[in-house]
């Protein structure tokens, strides 16, 4: 055996021995370095840039050009991530690829040529993966703002190719993944065993226990339930200045707090200015660079469902339309957080300054027409089956087949409602009970 063991360190010498031999491969392994140096460049601009949060992108914005470039390149992520992505894997493609040549080239040294596969593994591992995204996700924006001009250049000089390759994403997800959806960060679910299990905390407020119950419920609400309507809507047609707007007004803000903005041949919203988050001073000296895009929401959307689209694009307003195409309101994120936020979710209080259910005697309410039939359901424990309609107008004219009038009496379950008032902007209709 000590034989065989000599005979083996001399056909197979230490790699000590042998070193001379990788002198050759020397622009081979500068090459390979530059190739770990590019790897841990894109590993970090992949962490930093998919690390930063919604403030810290809003906070980049105003750090001049790159900050822009870096929101520019965030518009578009699958395009972000298919170019880093691409250009990774040529990158570590061609570090193996050089790896192998050496390898095979000095096969006749086991020892140094398994160190150098064994190594070059290690090295793209700890050089080119995790130590550049652990570092990225430590200080995002400073890697952000670092890596903007490269990443722009990459994501221009891969455009030809960049449709190809969403377009194989897409085939792969399909072919490998049909029934796959992305995980929400929370879940309905969660919040709802929140609730149940808040109702034994002594320590948790009720406000909080009500906050709760309010975010659970946006994902069954419709964004027509929660819309301020088209008809009680102040619209201007562009263009138009500081100085109109306000004349029109009488120098008084609209109750929904925003200009909007008109096509000059249609009545269609195309974009909105917030006079609340802006000074006197901005909306004199800045108006119409003030005015952002809007987004388009249908009817039937969840409010959930619009609040998650007006935070990705970062807008405050969503027109919402109906079946035709047709604009029927707006929903601001004002609307939605005091929605979360105060007792009562409806729009009486809101739109109109009244109480969504105001009792006005024994087993006697009244009632508007933009009071939502869940707050009705949930009160007086009737179901409202069988019809489409989501407000008590709604509901009046879908039952009398017209608009409602004064003197229209209707009944559902025990509740009799009576219009005591109708116009074009809303209905007054006192409910009673009766057992």
């Amino acid at each position: 055996m000590l034989n065989s063991f000599r005979h083996y360190w001399t056909d197979h010498p230490f790699p000590g021995n042998t070193l001379p031999e990788l002198l050759p491969y020397t622009p081979l392994l500068a090459v390979m370095l530059l190739l770990l140096g590019m790897s841990a460049f894109f590993s970090c601009s992949e962490a930093a840039l998919f690390s930063l949060k919604q403030t810290e992108r809003a906070a980049l914005a105003e750090k001049g050009k790159l900050g822009k470039i870096v929101c520019g390149l965030m518009k578009n992520p699958e395009h972000l991530l298919n170019s880093i992505l691409f250009a990774n894997l040529l990158v570590n493609l061609l570090f193996f690829t050089l790896s192998s040549v050496i390898v095979f080239r000095i096969a006749d040294h086991p020892f140094l040529s398994w160190g150098i596969a064994a190594g070059s593994l290690l090295m793209l591992i700890l050089f080119g993966e995790i130590l550049p995204k652990n570092l990225a996700v430590t200080m995002p924006q400073f890697f952000a703002l670092l890596h903007a001009v490269p990443l722009a250049f990459l994501v221009r000089l891969l455009q030809p190719i960049l449709p190809v390759l969403s377009l194989l994403n897409l085939l792969s997800r399909r072919l490998f993944c049909p029934n796959f959806t992305p995980e929400p960060y929370l879940r309905v679910g969660d919040l709802e065993r929140a609730v149940a299990l808040s109702g034994n905390d002594a320590a948790l407020l009720k406000r909080e226990q009500r906050v709760l119950q309010n975010i659970v419920s946006l994902s069954d609400m419709q964004a027509e339930e929660l819309m301020r309507p088209r008809s009680l809507l102040k619209t201007f047609s562009t263009p138009v200045r500081f100085e109109e707007v306000m004349n029109a007004l009488n120098g008084t803000l609209p109750r929904s707090g925003y200009c909007l903005l008109t096509e000059p041949d249609s009545d269609e919203i195309v974009s909105v200015l917030s006079f609340l988050r802006l000074t006197a001073t901005e909306l004199e000296t800045a108006w119409n660079e003030q005015f952002e895009e809007i987004i388009y929401v249908p009817w039937s959307a969840s409010v959930a469902e619009v609040f998650d689209r007006l935070q990705q694009a970062e807008r405050q307003v969503a027109v919402v339309i109906n079946e035709f195409g047709e604009t029927i309101g707006i929903l601001s994120l004002d609307d939605i957080l005091a929605t979360v936020f105060t007792r009562e979710q409806g729009r009486s209080r809101r739109l109109l300054d009244r109480r969504e259910v105001q009792r006005i005697s024994e087993n006697r309410w009244q009632v508007t027409g933009l009071t939502s039939l869940r707050i009705l359901e949930r009160r007086f424990h009737v179901v409202f089956t069988g019809y489409t309609s989501l407000t008590v107008g709604g509901w009046l004219r879908e039952v009398l087949e017209r608009m409602p009038r004064t003197g229209d009496v209707c009944r559902m379950e025990s509740l009799q409602f009576t219009v005591v008032s109708a116009d074009a902007d809303n209905v007054i209709v006192h409910l009673q009970n009766s057992p």
